[in-house]
């Protein structure tokens, strides 16, 4: 099984992922992006009214394969 490894970039500056995680296929990747970003996302809109979240994921050969993003921004009207 593939080995991916997920760097993320957040408010809190830039991540590497040294240890990697074994994924059967490019949906399983793509699943756990949405993890982390949305588990990232829980913990810092509650703090923040602008929130960027970027996931680079690389393969073994350290090729980057996958990029997920979430960008959230609020403001009161009122």
């Amino acid at each position: 099984m593939p080995r991916y490894y997920f760097d993320v970039i957040n408010g809190e500056g830039p991540m590497q992922d040294d240890e990697g995680v074994d994924l059967p296929d490019p949906d399983a990747v793509r699943r756990e992006v949405a993890m982390i970003v949305t588990g990232l996302a829980r913990d810092e809109i509650s703090n923040e009214q602008a929130v960027k979240i970027l996931v680079n994921v690389r393969d073994e050969a350290d090729a980057k394969v996958f990029v997920g993003q979430l960008q959230y921004s609020g403001d009161w009207q009122g």
